[in-house]
């Protein structure tokens, strides 16, 4: 019981927060389910891994990867789903409203690398990507992200305005 309570405080905000950024776009509830398939597989399939490591950390991250791809493939009813993320939830920022808004090839490189800390070797991993084509979308992503929220001062201007060549 104090194993699952340690796991639980240790890892349950970062689990249902890998949930919710790979599951955007869909039925808010699946973030919790796979929160707690994520969880259930841990109690039925414990790894052997040191408590508190970043080795479990990483395990809890790629299992809620894979219990949310699971949870996708099981959905059969892809017409009913959302084109779009609802903006302004309760508790979001414009920038959580912009990143969830992101294609999830985007989304999850941009959460793993700039919310969670990891390097990109080991997003790469956990995503089943080479380092460099996880390179390649983090940059999409942050330019995508830039363009979203009216950050000009992050991607170059590739022609003047028209206002700017009557001056």
């Amino acid at each position: 019981m104090d194993e699952a309570k340690r796991v639980l405080d240790t890892y349950g905000t970062v689990v249902y927060r890998v949930c919710l950024v790979k599951l955007a776009g869909f039925d808010p509830t699946l973030a919790d389910d796979a929160y707690q398939n994520t969880f259930l597989h841990w109690m039925e399939h414990p790894p052997a891994l040191e408590s508190g490591s970043e080795h479990e950390r990483a395990w809890f991250i790629r299992c809620a990867i894979h219990r949310c791809t699971d949870l996708i493939r099981r959905n059969k009813r892809w017409d009913e789903l959302p084109a779009a993320v609802p903006v302004n939830e309760s508790g979001t920022t414009e920038v959580m409203d912009a990143l969830l808004a992101l294609p999830e090839n985007y989304r999850m490189p941009l959460y793993l690398c700039a919310v969670c800390g990891y390097s990109t070797e080991e997003a790469a991993r956990m995503l089943d990507l080479t380092p460099a084509n996880l390179r390649i979308r983090l940059t999409r992503a942050r330019r995508t992200l830039a363009k979203a929220l009216n950050l000009t001062e992050y991607f170059p201007k590739t022609k003047p305005s028209e206002k700017e060549e009557e001056q």
